[in-house]
């Protein structure tokens, strides 16, 4: 079937959902894509492995894929011979030449249920939905319905502004949470499905360990849609707090999307695609959701530069060093383990400031980044810290966040320091597969 003239959103196209969400125009491969080589995983993971997005490309080849349309932030982290601006030009080449020769089809407005299999995990759910921007902000202490969870690094906005200023199309990674511990949004649109038989409209597996993913369109019009839209409206955190969606992936993406709305705005009028951001909804209880830690590594210092400074920067706090891992049979208030080059050792702290290692730590990474040099990296999962440990750089492994205090804290606090929390493992990511058109 070819595809659908594409045609811009407006407020014909506006079902009833609660503020802050707009049901919109999905684009999807059109049906004679290899969706396994379509789909490809954030732009915002491996950013210290070259060797993930060389094989990403290999895999590829020249099949019409995602890979074509993002920038993976490897090469803003590691610049090449090619420079950003050429990259963003291919980018944008590539999006108007998949929309000119019918390599996306266009969906009446809806909203796709995605079920994600992962190798840890059977299911994960999500909706596919957009976020109005203008219930947005990703500065510490608003009110917004929708909200940023962990500050917001101002300048790493511009780079992915430049990508979003000229592009046909927008491809969501951006994930953000739902509390829902009854289960009254996402999971009636699962059992909806179940009920009727309806076929999936796409379903593949995903590349490098990614598991499968399946989706389901629900067309604005329907029932169980309106049902669950109005059901995230009414949670007791909605109504208590205005709080009903928090950013779990994507910040800067999100951050971005707003900083080019903002930009765009006064010239474009209200309606305008730009106002809204692609995005899956996820349940913060769902249990293919795990939050796994954020770790840390620091390259451009010695081991026992590290221990020293460290020894002075956390005076106070009755910090000590210790060999190897924590032992389970001392209570800690505190403690991190540290990786390095043919050595473990442990921070351990009796009095520490912040219970929490990421706040705990941040100022004291900022300071060994500013005066010393030593370039820090954020890394998701244990076995890449060990592998760039055993190449000669420092690795401290954080704890996982508690689910039950998310919510609340963020309500209570406004904001969690950077990097904090991951939402399961660097291959249990959004991998791309919806589209829209963002002008």
């Amino acid at each position: 079937m070819p595809a659908k003239p594409l045609t811009r959103e407006g407020p014909h196209a506006l079902p009833a959902a609660p503020p802050g969400l707009f049901v919109p125009r999905i684009l999807l491969p059109a049906p004679s894509a290899d969706l396994f080589r379509w789909s490809v995983i954030a732009c915002d993971q491996h950013t210290a492995n070259l060797s993930y997005w060389q094989e990403t490309a290999r895999i590829v080849g020249d099949s019409p894929s995602t890979l074509q349309l993002v920038l993976p932030e490897y090469y803003l982290e590691h610049p090449d011979d090619r420079s950003l601006s050429s990259r963003i030009d291919a980018i944008n080449r590539t999006m108007d030449r998949y929309l000119a020769e019918g390599l996306l089809r266009e969906l009446e407005p809806g909203c796709m249920l995605v079920d994600r299999q992962t190798p840890e995990h059977a299911s994960r759910l999500g909706l596919v939905i957009a976020a109005d921007l203008e219930h947005y902000d990703f500065t510490p202490g608003n009110r917004q319905l929708i909200r940023a969870t962990e500050g917001t690094v101002m300048e790493r906005i511009p780079p992915r502004a430049q990508i979003r200023r000229h592009a046909a199309l927008e491809l969501p990674h951006i994930q953000l949470l739902v509390d829902d511990p009854g289960r009254q949004v996402i999971e009636p649109l699962l059992r909806a499905v179940r009920r009727s038989g309806q076929s999936p409209v796409y379903e593949t597996c995903l590349m490098q360990g990614g598991g499968s993913v399946r989706g389901w369109f629900f067309p604005a019009a329907d029932p169980v849609l309106a049902q669950a839209l109005q059901a995230m409206a009414n949670l007791p955190g909605v109504v208590k707090n205005n709080l009903m969606l928090a950013v779990g992936d994507g910040n800067h993406s999100l951050a971005t999307a707003k900083a080019h709305w903002e930009h765009v705005r006064e010239q474009a009028g209200p309606e305008h695609p730009a106002r809204y951001a692609l995005v899956e909804i996820v349940n913060l209880h769902d249990d293919g959701l795990v939050f796994e830690p954020i770790h840390r590594i620091l390259d451009g210092m010695t081991p026992d530069k590290f221990q020293a400074l460290a020894r002075d920067w956390f005076k106070g706090q009755d910090m000590s060093v210790i060999s190897g891992p924590p032992p389970d049979t001392h209570d800690w208030p505190l403690a991190i383990p540290v990786l390095a080059p043919g050595q473990a050792f442990s921070l351990v702290f009796g009095r520490p400031r912040d219970r929490l290692a990421a706040a705990l730590l941040q100022p004291f990474l900022d300071h060994l980044s500013a005066g010393f040099g030593v370039r820090v990296d954020y890394i998701h999962g244990r076995s890449e810290v060990e592998r760039l440990a055993g190449q000669g750089q420092i690795g401290l492994l954080l704890p996982a966040l508690d689910k039950a205090d998310f919510f609340p804290t963020l309500a209570r606090d406004g904001i969690y320091p950077r990097k904090t929390f991951s939402m399961g493992e660097a291959h249990e990511k959004r991998y791309y597969m919806e589209c829209r058109r963002i002008r």
